[in-house]
C-alpha cells in the first residue's frame, strides 16, 4: 500500500526540488510523492478548511466540497506561505497544520523551517504546542531514516518514527476514537496508565491533559471529548463530535499521541524505551554485554526483550507509541528484576552510550554528553554530533561536561 505525500510551498520550483529529494530515497512502493498542483489550488484548499471551521463555529452545515488536503497521508508544508493567493494573505505552515489537523482527512502533518535555530533539539522536548506532528528543517527532509525502516546510517534522531508507520498508527488510533462513545472514554484508560505510572508525570505533562486537575484521580477522569474543549483550537472540532466524530477523533488522536511521545516517553521516567532500558538494566541485553554490537542488535529485538520481562510492564495500547516501551515504575518494582540486578556482574558491561541523534550505541569515549531539558534524573544523554547538522542550544553540551 502506498501512502500519499503532498508537498506545499508558495514557490513551485522549491516544492519540486523537495519532491525530488524525497523521491530519491523514499521507496516508491511505500510513498506516492507529489507537489501541490498550484498556488491557486493550495489557496482554495485553505479557504475550504476555513469554511469548515466557520461552519463549526456558527453551528451551521459544513461545506461538502472536497479540497486538496483531503485524503493526504503525509502533508509537508513550508512555514512561510507568502504568495498563495492573489490577495497576498500571509498563511503560515503552522496555521495550515492547525486547519488540516482539525478539518481535513489528513494523517501526518510536517511543517518545514518553523524553528530554524536547531536541526537537532538538545533539550529533546520538541514542540508540543505545534499542531504539526513533526517540525523539521527542510534540509532534513531527504533523510533516509525519516522515510525508511532500519538499518540507518548517519543522522537519524531516535524520536523520529518512519513516516509510513506514523501514517498507519494515526489511522489506527483515529479509527478507534471515531467509534461510538470512544471519545467519551478517559484518556488514561485507553492508554493503560495506572496511578503508579501517573505519579511520575511531570507538571507539564499533567497540565497538558488536565490543566485544572489537582491529582491523578482527577486527571483520570479527563476524556478525549473534554480535552478537545480545553485545548487551543480544539473547541471547533469538539462542537461536531456527535454530528461527525471523524475530524474530532483525528485531532484527539494526533494531539494525545504527540503528548505521549514528547511529555511522557521523552523524559524516560514514566515510560522507558528499549535502548534506555538496556542502559539501566544491561543484564537484559541478549548475547555478550561486553560487545557493543550486541547492544545495537538488541535495540530492534523487541521479541527477545518481551520474553525476558514480566507480564504487565509493557505499554500495549496499539498505535499510540512510535516504539516499544515499558512502564518504568512497574518494572523497577518487580521482585524478579530486582533479584537479577543484585546478582548481575556489572564489571562485564561494555562502556557504551546511546546516541540520540543517530539511534545507535557506541563506545562511551566516542560520544558527546549533553543534558536534556526534562529536569529529571534521566537527563544525561549522548550524541554523536554529525557534521553539518545544527545542534541547539549549545549550552546543553556544557551542562553535560
Amino acid at each position: 500500500m502506498t501512502r500519499s505525500v503532498l508537498v506545499c510551498d508558495d514557490d513551485p520550483a522549491l516544492a519540486a526540488d523537495w519532491v525530488g529529494r524525497v523521491q530519491a530515497i523514499a521507496p516508491a512502493a511505500e510513498y506516492d510523492v507529489r507537489p501541490a498542483p498550484s498556488n491557486e489550488e493550495t489557496g482554495a484548499g485553505i479557504r475550504t478548511l476555513l469554511g469548515r471551521r466557520r461552519a463549526a463555529r456558527d453551528g451551521i452545515a459544513a461545506p461538502t466540497d472536497q479540497c486538496l488536503f483531503d485524503g493526504v497521508d503525509v502533508l509537508v508544508v513550508d512555514y512561510d506561505l507568502l504568495h498563495i493567493d492573489e490577495d497576498s494573505a500571509r498563511y503560515t505552515g503552522e496555521s495550515v497544520a492547525r486547519l488540516a489537523r482539525s478539518f481535513a482527512d489528513c494523517q501526518i502533518v510536517i511543517v518545514l523551517n518553523q524553528y530554524p535555530e536547531a536541526q537537532f533539539d538538545l533539550s529533546l522536548r520538541g514542540h508540543i504546542t505545534s499542531f504539526a506532528d513533526l517540525n523539521i528543517d527542510v534540509d532534513l527532509l531527504g533523510t533516509t531514516g525519516l522515510w525508511c525502516d532500519p538499518p540507518w546510517e548517519g543522522f537519524r534522531p531516535w524520536s523520529w518514527q518512519t513516516l509510513w508507520r506514523a501514517v498507519d498508527a494515526q489511522k489506527l488510533r483515529a479509527r478507534a476514537l471515531a467509534a461510538p462513545g470512544a471519545l467519551d472514554r478517559p484518556i488514561v484508560d485507553v492508554l493503560g496508565m495506572k496511578a503508579e505510572d501517573g505519579a511520575r508525570l511531570s507538571d507539564g505533562a499533567f497540565a497538558f491533559i488536565a490543566p485544572g486537575a489537582e491529582n491523578f484521580a482527577k486527571l483520570a477522569e479527563q476524556s478525549f471529548r473534554a480535552l478537545l474543549t480545553t485545548m487551543p483550537d480544539g473547541r471547533d472540532a469538539a462542537s461536531k463530535i456527535d454530528e461527525n466524530p471523524t475530524f474530532a477523533a483525528q485531532l484527539a488522536a494526533a494531539r494525545v499521541s504527540k503528548w505521549l511521545e514528547r511529555e511522557v516517553l521523552g523524559p524516560q521516567e514514566v515510560l522507558v524505551d528499549i535502548p534506555h532500558l538496556l542502559q539501566r538494566f544491561p543484564f537484559l541485553v541478549p548475547g555478550d554485554v561486553s560487545d557493543p554490537a550486541a547492544w545495537n542488535a538488541a535495540i530492534h529485538d523487541e521479541k527477545a526483550l518481551r520474553a525476558a520481562l514480566p507480564e504487565g510492564v509493557w505499554f500495549d495500547a496499539e498505535g499510540w507509541l512510535s516504539r516499544p516501551a515499558v512502564w518504568w515504575s512497574r518494572l523497577e518494582s518487580d521482585a524478579g528484576i530486582k533479584k537479577q540486578r543484585q546478582e548481575f556482574d556489572f564489571s562485564k558491561v561494555a562502556n557504551v552510550a546511546f546516541l540520540e541523534d543517530v539511534s545507535s550505541f557506541c563506545p562511551l569515549e566516542e560520544a558527546k554528553e549533553f543534558r536534556a531539558g526534562f529536569h529529571n534524573s534521566f537527563d544525561r544523554r549522548f550524541a554523536k554530533v554529525v557534521a553539518d547538522v545544527r545542534y541547539s542550544p549549545q549550552r546543553r553540551f556544557a551542562f553535560g561536561a
